[in-house]
């Protein structure tokens, strides 16, 4: 006999047991363990092989509590037929039936004519509702409350209410007792079980009788009959009443439905405060409780740990909007709100961390995972990671969420340190999105064609805090130099190695050699030294080379499969044309040491008929003329003139600049225009020939392109580029040749008046970044990394205004460009006549955005339209209007504008010819005693000042323009105290050259005082002129900070205010801003200055000990000493410096403030007050001098309140 598992046993044994059973299955000699008995009256079938005793009961019985002696009996009558009558049983009461002995005999019955006997209906008063709960479609139970026996009784009797009502449904009653009132039924209007003719009459009685009958009577006496009838009958009778009413459901859904979500309503409100279950007795069964799971396979030691995870999601709680949550993450890296609709699509979003009822990943979550030992977990989170920082870098999270950079770095750049490419790709992507800004590069891509394209911005970030912790500490983290700048600590790490080791060694797919190269685009972009360690490490260099800029064609379809396989990449190329223009050092080396020209030559000799191939083309083409730039390679150029010459004359053939053309194509015609326009500039020798091609097809171009324009209703700016490049051309011909080109003349003339410039003039203002009025805080720039901000995350394009897709700032500013070099005056003043509008913005609103590097091409149009307007005399309006603009135009420029500075200086700002009548009438009110008509005579003086203290001396500084060139100003806002506060600088720093004596040294003496009276002197005439004549100009410097500026006279010598011209400055400057005392501010932030107490502190000092009486220098001081302003500027007077007191004073009509400003309202301080009578007692203060005044009123004010109050 087979054995039965016990207690203790394991699965082992089980597939034992389950050998032996299969082997002894296979003897035919075995008995069975069982039976067949005859279930016949007086016969009876015993087992052949058991004892009289019986056998154990089985340890299953034994848990159901099952007898085993007992046989079972046969229950049925003879009968002759297999299935006997079916009768139905209507009686209330079954009938008693003598219980079956069970025991755990299996018997196998055998089928004889009488097996069955009559099958009799059970009288079953309650239904049991089978309905099984369907599987949820998260694959686990939901996790489920006990409900009280209240609710579960209730739950029951609506259900059978529900069941049992479905033909006469009682509506709600309106009574509060139902008991006591019959009810109000909703009973149907005719009968839809009888059709006879008396159908009517026998549902009018039924309703009637119905009506008469209590609800509890009409419930008791409705189970009684459905606990008679047949449920066949029952559910005959329904689907009968269903089919009868289905023409009509469409008229009567409505109250059903209604019925039903009243219900719902009322039930849900019954119990607010515990959820309420589904009837889920299915997942209610907790097997984990059950007292003999110890003895269950695997199930002798629980570690309900492990079964956290099978847990249903806990409801969402309801979060306030200004209560702040745990950032999580989809694996695409978008931000995902507190929670969102669970479905097979999100379900995997679930189950994460400490708040599983949340979707997606933490940051946290995710670092986690990188430092996982599953693979797929690794490449999930630090795709995810790059993810979070592509949203980053596109500006997508600013001002919602702070990604900590620095910690994502260095955990991307340990994961690059993976040699398996499924993790090294994502790990690739991560760090390419970190540093390489997509939209900065596109931006600046989209500058192809255009002159600004052939210029690169030097993307280094500030060095000055590390410079000043390396000479504090010895050495600081990595962590800490990344929290500076990321790309030197990347640079810290071997990152050009690494990158060499997986180009040359592992040599991954397309995408992992595409973010490489990538990356080391950014790291030459980054400073001209890193540039020179890339092209210095000669084998990184050879392997970029040989792999991905090999000699070859260009006609070749594109696909992944091509990296390694000698066919160009274009990430390469680019690379290689951002290193091109760094310097003439690095581009030599290029040529010499890697001999680039020759696939250069290659790909710009090939033909092209495929995108991919033309995209090549185009950076070939933008890397010969960088070369170019630098006096180099000329000789490959020349001999590659007649493909040149090809190339344009297909495209003066066949491109067009319309809106439906290709851009592509005409971004391809535009650098090949430049290349033209470069060998043009080069001037070499054997061009004569080339010229006499080139010159003909210019023309056709222009003219057709120029006409293109003019009759267009619309345009792009990426189609504009090949008309910029054919004028850029224009331009160098009419420099080289010196003769007037008439059919360009013509062309411009035709443009000048088209309905297509009209169309681009009305695009101007929304275009222009200095009218934008977007501050940096408007743009995503990142400390640590450096950035040009060509995103507006906030805005409708997403891009600067610049950069919009009908911008047409970069061809007006080739336009404009050109305009100065054609000597047309009606032509000229027919273009300007379109910008008076945009000229009058400039010159009233505060310019916007002028350190970004896109602003660089609109602040180039604006000195061509000046530049273009110093050619010709013009009106008086428009002079007053062009030269407010180029005044603004001066602190506009950055450093390495300084030409542009140099000719507004020259001929707009300093040149008496642009003063207009209007504005000079202002200087009436002075007279020759003042002193100040001799500024007009020496406004010459007054430019050699201004020069001389900024130091313009222009120098080409090449195509690669540095980071402080480019972002910082060449003069400040308030450029006209410039050498005011140069001479008030100078004299703070500490003068430790040793004294000399001697004639020699007193000739540097005078030489230096006379200096300093000729800077002071020219700066104090200039913003006197400026505050006469253009006040408008300095509107938006603030009056406290032009004060003070004022003052730094007094600080920057200890006798130079006692000059008879300085001290008339001196007293009329500070005069006209004693007017505006209204304004005046001493606790705000002052421009330039630490703040205004330390300032004013050193004023004190200053005075005290040279004032020598000066009534200008003693009105300064008692600026900020009336009632009005705070009281600490008082107390600093008149109680650390009382010394000041005895020289401090000066005429009525040289104050600031009305007498009356200073004594009201009365004093209330104690401190201060007695100060005055300690300056009174002690005789601080001399009679009749203003100090006096004002102390002994308030000290006078004081004795007589407090008489008063005694």
């Amino acid at each position: 006999m087979l054995k039965r598992p016990k207690p203790g046993e394991d699965e082992e044994d089980i597939l034992r047991m389950q050998e032996e059973f299969l082997r002894e299955k296979q003897n035919q000699n075995l008995q069975p363990a069982a039976a067949v008995t005859n279930l016949r009256p007086n016969e009876r079938t015993k087992r052949s092989n058991t004892s009289e005793t019986g056998r154990k009961p089985s340890k299953f019985a034994q848990a159901k509590g099952l007898k085993g002696q007992t046989e079972k009996k046969a229950r049925f009558e003879g009968s002759t037929s297999v299935v006997g009558d079916i009768l139905e049983k209507n009686v209330e009461d079954p009938e008693n039936i003598e219980p079956e002995a069970e025991d755990d005999q299996v018997y196998y019955p055998k089928v004889i004519p009488s097996l069955l006997g009559n099958i009799v209906e059970k009288n079953v008063a309650d239904f049991v509702d089978f309905d099984v709960t369907e599987m949820p479609s998260q694959g686990f139970p939901v996790v489920t409350k006990q409900t009280s026996l209240f609710y579960k009784k209730k739950k029951e009797q609506s259900k059978n209410e529900n069941v049992n009502m479905d033909v006469d449904e009682p509506s709600p009653s309106t009574s509060a007792d139902t008991s006591k009132k019959p009810p109000n039924l909703n009973l149907p209007e005719k009968s839809f079980i009888l059709s006879s003719k008396d159908a009517d009459d026998i549902h009018n009685e039924n309703v009637k009788l119905l009506s008469e009958m209590l609800e509890q009577d009409i419930l008791e006496e409705r189970k009684k009959l459905l606990s008679s009838i047949d449920p066949n009958l029952v559910e005959f009778l329904k689907n009968k009443r269903q089919q009868t009413t289905q023409p009509e459901s469409s008229k009567s859904i409505e109250k059903p439905i209604a019925k039903i979500e009243n219900k719902e309503s009322s039930e849900e409100a019954m119990d607010t405060t515990v959820a309420i279950p589904e009837n889920n007795n299915l997942w209610e069964n907790d097997v984990l409780t059950h007292p003999e799971i110890n003895k269950w396979l695997h199930f002798d030691s629980l570690e309900k740990d492990k079964l956290e995870w099978m847990k249903g999601i806990e409801e969402s709680k309801k979060v306030r909007a200004d209560e702040p949550y745990e950032a999580r993450f989809d694996f695409n890296g978008y931000l995902l709100p507190y929670t969102i609709e669970y479905n097979d699509k999100t379900k995997p979003l679930f189950h994460h961390g400490d708040e599983p009822h949340r979707p997606g990943y933490s940051i946290t979550e995710l670092i986690e995972l990188t430092r996982s030992t599953v693979t797929q977990q690794r490449v999930m989170a630090l795709n995810t990671i790059a993810g979070i920082i592509e949203y980053y870098s596109a500006g997508t999270y600013k001002n919602v969420i702070e990604i900590p950079v620095s910690k994502l770095f260095f955990i991307i750049r340990i994961a690059m340190d993976d040699n398996k490419v499924i993790i090294l790709e994502p790990a690739l992507r991560a760090m390419r999105n970190l540093l390489y800004n997509r939209i900065d590069e596109a931006s600046l891509d989209a500058l192809i064609g255009f002159e600004e394209g052939t210029l690169q911005p030097c993307l280094e970030n500030d060095k000055s805090e590390i410079e000043e912790l390396q000479s504090k500490e010895s050495e600081f983290t990595d962590y800490h130099l990344a929290e500076i700048d990321i790309m030197t600590a990347l640079q810290r790490t071997e990152i050009l190695q690494r990158l060499y080791y997986i180009l040359e060694t592992i040599k991954p797919n397309f995408n992992c050699v595409q973010y490489s190269l990538q990356i080391l685009s950014r790291l030459a972009r980054d400073s001209l030294e890193t540039a020179q360690k890339i092209v210095e490490m000669e084998h990184l260099m050879q392997t970029i080379i040989k792999n991905f800029v090999p000699v070859s064609s260009t006609n070749f379809v594109f696909e992944p499969s091509i990296v390694y396989n000698g066919k160009p990449i274009l990430a390469a190329l680019k690379f290689i044309r951002i290193m091109s223009l760094q310097s003439l050092d690095i581009t030599r080396i290029l040529l010499i040491k890697y001999d680039l020209l020759k696939p250069i030559s290659e790909y710009i000799s090939s033909a092209v008929d495929r995108m991919y191939g033309l995209k090549i083309q185009i950076e070939a083409f933008c890397t010969l003329s960088n070369i170019l730039c630098f006096g180099l390679g000329t000789d490959v150029a020349v001999s590659l003139f007649p493909v040149i010459v090809t190339a344009l004359h297909k495209h003066v053939k066949g491109t067009d600049i319309f809106v439906k053309s290709s851009i592509l194509s005409a971004t391809h015609a535009a650098v090949v225009l430049q290349l033209v326009n470069r060998l043009l500039r080069c001037i070499l020798g054997g061009m004569d020939s080339y010229k006499s091609q080139i010159y003909p097809l210019l023309k056709e171009g222009v003219q057709k392109w120029m006409g293109q324009l003019s009759q267009s209703s619309s345009y792009t700016c990426g189609h504009l580029r090949l008309l910029c490049s054919a004028i850029d051309c224009c331009k160098t011909v009419t420099l080289i040749e010196n003769l007037p080109m008439k059919f360009l003349n013509d062309s411009l003339r035709t443009l000048s008046q088209s309905q297509g410039f009209a169309v681009i003039i009305r695009n101007l203002i929304p275009s222009s970044n200095l009218l934008s009025e977007l501050d940096n805080k408007d743009l995503h720039l990142t400390k640590n990394l450096m950035s040009l901000g060509g995103s507006v995350i906030d805005s409708a394009q997403k891009v600067l205004p610049i950069l919009n897709i009908a911008s047409p700032m970069p061809f007006l500013a080739s336009l404009f460009n050109l305009l100065t070099y054609v000597n047309d005056k009606e032509i000229s003043e027919m273009f300007l006549r379109h910008l008076t509008m945009y000229l009058s913005k400039i010159s009233n609103k505060v310019p916007s955005l002028c350190d970004n590097w896109f602003t660089r091409m609109e602040s180039n149009f604006v000195f061509s339209i000046i530049k273009l307007s110093t050619q010709y005399d013009i009106s008086e309006g428009s002079k007053d209007l062009l030269y407010t603009v180029a005044n603004k135009l001066c602190y506009i420029l950055r450093n390495d504008k300084k030409y542009e500075l140099d000719f507004l200086f020259g001929y707009v700002v300093f040149n008496k010819h642009w003063f207009t009548a209007e504005r000079l009438l202002h200087l009436v009110n002075l007279t020759d005693a003042d002193g100040f008509s001799k500024a007009l005579t020496s406004i010459e003086d007054i430019k050699l000042c201004y020069s001389r203290v900024v130091n313009i001396n222009y120098r080409d500084t090449g195509p690669n323009i540095k980071f402080k060139s480019w972002q910082e100003p060449i003069l400040p806002r308030d450029w006209i105290y410039l050498p005011i506060l140069t001479l008030y600088s100078r004299s703070q720093e500490a003068d430790n050259s040793p004294k000399v004596f001697g004639e020699h040294s007193r000739k540097v003496a005078a030489r230096i005082a006379a200096e300093k009276e000729f800077i002071t002197r020219c700066s104090l005439e200039w913003i006197l002129f400026n505050e006469l004549c253009f006040p408008d100009l300095l509107n938006d410097i603030d009056v406290t900070d032009r004060l003070c500026r004022i003052m730094c006279v007094f600080l920057s010598d200890n006798s130079l205010f006692l000059d008879p011209k300085i001290k008339m400055l001196l007293k009329k400057c500070t005069e006209i801003l004693f007017k505006k005392k209204s304004k005046l501010n001493f606790d705000k932030q002052l421009v330039g200055l630490h703040n205004f107490q330390d300032f004013f502190t050193q004023f004190l000092e200053q005075f005290q000990s040279v004032s020598y009486g000066d009534p200008t220098f003693a009105a300064c001081v008692l600026v900020p000493l009336a009632q009005r302003h705070d009281v600490k500027w008082r107390k600093l007077l008149w109680s650390e410096y009382a010394g000041c007191l005895r020289a401090l004073d000066c005429p009525e009509e040289y104050l600031c403030y009305d007498i009356n400003e200073y004594l009201q309202p009365e004093e209330t301080d104690e401190s201060l007050i007695q100060s005055y009578f300690r300056a009174l007692s002690n005789n601080l203060v001399r009679e009749g001098t203003i100090a006096h005044k004002i102390a002994l009123h308030h000290a006078t004010c004081y004795k007589n309140r407090s008489v008063s109050k005694e």
